[in-house]
């Protein structure tokens, strides 16, 4: 069956939606219905797109075309809204992670799909992870004997560019609307969702014990250096400790330490390594799942927006905590000029990856610009 569908946001991670959609619509899978974005298609947008119709309104737009799906791929801070239009339209929704900015936000449209009897879908494309799967199985099965905790480190740059592409990034809310722009809860969101779905642990009543070290190198608002500890209802412990400001950057990793075996998930490369043998797997889009869900029903979402319960007490706990503490300059350097000019912090690297293997905060692990983290409940 081929399905109608219509894009919302069609530059930053949306053109990869869009790309995806044009192969999917060779192989006759769906059809573009249409477009919707506040600025005009750039070249590679208007091929991508062809002579589909495009609206900078989506009210507009959904008057013209009643499609079968809705792709939300905008700024964070917008999705409610947007998602109200595609779920009133009566078409399935896949919205793009993180899919709100606060917990109301995520339950009132819980309960619009709900009512509405439409599928929801987020897109923390980890999850479809076949990676991801073999691990979470191996770990329920016992295979790596007792789970004392899932630790995250993740260690990328972002240079003065990334700040400056648009009004919210790096901003925890604009004009009093929260957008939650985070290292934390943006660019390592799928650190943080990954490591609760392969505890199975991603219900809003899972996760307990927040624990949160937001700092920021940078004169922004959000966190760009950042640690969260939390415990999941299994008793399992889990960390997540990345940042943005690295002078040599890493693949994001989750360990799993176990008493009889140790993991190492490179999340954004399907790759495992279960005590050293490196083994490789496929993944499954978002919207690949999407469709075959529709298709099928017994085929479950990977990423359903009411499974996003445990994310999202993480994110609403990082958007109540005080703001992220600056790191003293001493510790600090920059490098590079103009858009691509970088914050550093020195000694980043190694304390991400020692947070992650000893399941610590920064302060535990003896780093010299990190305070005592603030708990959450």
């Amino acid at each position: 069956m081929t399905r109608d569908m219509v894009l919302v946001g069609a530059s930053g991670y949306g053109r990869t939606y869009l790309a995806e959609i044009a192969a999917l619509e060779a192989s006759g899978a769906v059809r573009l219905a249409g477009v919707c974005d506040v600025r005009p298609l750039d070249g590679e947008g208007r091929r991508l797109a062809g002579d589909r119709p495009f609206d900078t309104d989506l009210g507009r737009l959904l008057d013209r075309v009643r499609p079968d799906i809705g792709i939300v791929a905008t700024p964070i801070h917008t999705h409610l809204p947007l998602a109200r239009q595609v779920l009133g339209a009566g078409a399935h929704l896949l919205v793009e992670k993180p899919p709100l900015p606060t917990a109301d936000d995520w339950r009132e449209l819980v309960a619009l799909g709900r009512s509405a009897g439409r599928a929801c879908q987020t897109g923390f494309q980890s999850l479809g992870s076949r990676a991801a799967a073999r691990l979470r199985a191996l770990m329920a099965d016992g295979t790596l004997g007792r789970i004392r905790g899932i630790g995250g480190h993740g260690a990328w740059s972002r240079p003065d560019g990334y700040y400056r592409r648009a009004a919210w990034a790096g901003r925890r809310e604009v004009d009093g609307v929260p957008v939650v722009d985070g290292a934390l809860t943006n660019p390592f969101a799928h650190m943080v969702a990954t490591a609760l779905f392969l505890d199975n642990s991603t219900g809003w009543d899972d996760v307990s014990g927040i624990e949160l070290e937001l700092l920021r190198a940078r004169d922004i608002q959000a966190d760009d250096t950042s640690c969260v500890r939390l415990r999941t209802g299994r008793g399992t412990v889990v960390s997540a400790a990345v940042t943005l400001c690295a002078e040599v950057t890493s693949d994001p990793v989750l360990l799993v330490h176990g008493t009889r075996g140790r993991a190492a998930l490179h999340y954004t490369k399907d790759v495992l390594f279960l005590d050293g043998v490196r083994e490789e797997h496929g993944t499954t889009t978002p919207l690949r799942n999407l469709l075959d869900h529709l298709d099928d029903d017994r085929v479950p979402l990977q990423s359903a927006l009411a499974d996003c319960g445990g994310f999202m007490r993480v994110l609403d706990a990082v958007r109540t905590a005080p703001d992220p503490r600056p790191i003293a300059p001493a510790w600090l350097r920059r490098s590079g000029s103009g858009d691509e000019a970088r914050v550093l912090v020195v000694g980043v690297e190694a304390a991400v990856a020692a947070s992650a293997e000893h399941l610590s905060t920064f302060a535990e692990s003896g780093a010299p610009w990190a305070l005592a983290p603030v708990s959450r409940s």
